[in-house]
C-alpha cells in the first residue's frame, strides 16, 4: 500500500468520466460477478447532490475483454464506498439523522493491502461528529466493530448474503 495515496471525496457532479468508469468496473466486478449477486448497482442514488463517493485511485492495470485477450484498461480504483445524504433511508440500519455508509468495496488485485481498513478509518474519523450507518455482510462484523459500529437490528439476507445492520454513534 502507498502510504502517500490519498483519499478522493467527491460528489457524483465532481467526478470524472474514468474514476466513475473504474468504480462501476470495481463494484460490477465485485458484487456483481464475484458475489454473484444479480441487482441494479446504477440505483440512482449515486447521482444525488449530498452522496460522496470515497476512493483511493488505483493504478491503470491491463485486463481481459470480453474474448480473453489482454487488451482491456481496468480503471479500477483500490478502495471505494459511498456515503448516502443525511436521513436517507438505507435499509434496515436506517436510523434519523445517520448517515450511511455503503457499496463498500475493495479492489481484489490489492486485497489484504489495507486499503479498506484505510478507508474506513478515513470516512469515521471525518465524520465522527455525526451518526453512521451501514449495512454490513455478517462476516465482517467484526472488522466494523474495530471502528466503532455495533448491531443495531437483527441479521437479514439481501442477495442471498446475511448482513447485518450497524451503528456507530457520534463522538464529541
Amino acid at each position: 500500500m502507498s502510504e502517500d495515496s490519498q483519499l478522493v471525496v467527491k460528489t457524483f457532479d465532481e467526478l470524472t468520466l474514468a474514476e466513475l468508469y473504474g468504480i462501476m468496473q470495481l463494484r460490477s466486478q465485485v458484487f456483481v460477478v464475484e458475489q454473484s449477486c444479480i441487482f441494479l448497482d446504477q440505483d440512482g442514488v449515486d447521482t444525488l447532490p449530498q452522496t460522496l463517493h470515497a476512493f483511493f485511485p488505483g493504478d491503470v492495470r491491463t485486463m481481459q475483454d470480453s474474448h480473453g485477450a489482454e487488451v482491456g484498461r481496468s480503471l479500477a480504483p483500490n478502495a471505494y464506498a459511498r456515503m448516502l445524504p443525511p436521513d436517507f433511508p438505507d435499509g434496515p440500519a436506517f436510523e434519523p439523522g445517520a448517515r450511511s455508509i455503503g457499496r463498500v468495496v475493495t479492489n481484489p488485485e490489492v486485497r489484504g493491502g489495507g486499503w479498506g481498513r484505510r478507508l474506513i478509518s478515513e470516512l469515521v474519523a471525518g465524520h465522527s461528529h455525526g451518526l453512521l450507518t451501514l449495512n454490513a455482510q455478517s462476516h465482517l462484523e467484526g472488522f466494523y466493530a474495530g471502528f466503532g459500529f455495533s448491531p443495531n437490528g437483527p441479521r437479514f439476507f439481501e442477495d442471498g448474503i446475511e448482513h447485518t445492520p450497524m451503528s456507530r454513534p457520534a463522538t464529541a
